[in-house]
């Protein structure tokens, strides 16, 4: 219930600080997106192997904030899984998270209809459900990673890749970080 708090309480802030940026001037884009990921879980563990990415999805709302620089706060819905071999077992763990990224970027190029653009920053993770794990073994429920982002807006529409990373373990017994390339598409609505 703590970490549902922290993350109401990060929101709002975000929503505070959007509010500022209207205020002095600066743009706001509003908008919604969907998209493919391809999950994968790295282990330093020696006793896992066969590690084998999965594809999944996510469905999410972001806010973009700035001119040339900006800041994009998203709030997604994401699912994914990966298969590996632990002690002659395969396990395939699926995850269902709400994630957060909070990114600041720059528009390379920025002409009106057309914008390249790149971000990159932090990304909480928290899951809504309790993957299979190997025995003594469990996955956490709450995580920080990292994303790195690429993305091109065509009038408003906007289409993104992105890698996040897992910066803490999701399974300390394992050591498992969690590795995720995601494509999406998005619509600005406002």
């Amino acid at each position: 219930m703590q970490k549902m708090k922290t993350i109401g309480t990060c929101l709002a802030m975000l929503a505070g600080l959007a509010g500022t940026q209207v205020a002095t001037g600066q743009t706001l884009d509003l908008g919604v997106k969907a998209g493919v990921n391809y999950g994968m879980l790295h282990s330093g563990a020696g006793a896992v192997s066969d590690a084998s990415g999965k594809t999944g999805w996510h469905v999410g709302l972001f806010a973009r904030t700035g001119n040339d620089f900006y800041f994009q706060p998203e709030v997604n819905y994401t699912s994914f899984s990966s298969e590996f071999s632990y002690e002659g077992q395969v396990y395939e763990p699926r995850f269902r998270q709400l994630n957060v990224p909070l990114m600041a970027g720059y528009r390379i190029i920025s002409n009106g209809n057309m914008n390249l653009r790149v971000s990159a920053g932090p990304d909480v993770n928290l899951n809504l459900n309790t993957p299979v794990a190997p025995q003594a073994t469990s996955y956490r429920r709450f995580t920080v990673g990292g994303v790195l982002n690429a993305g091109v807006d065509l009038g408003r529409a906007t289409f993104d890749v992105r890698y996040s990373r897992g910066l803490t373990d999701i399974n300390e017994g394992l050591k498992q970080k969690t590795g995720v390339l995601g494509f999406s598409v998005g619509f600005k609505i406002q």
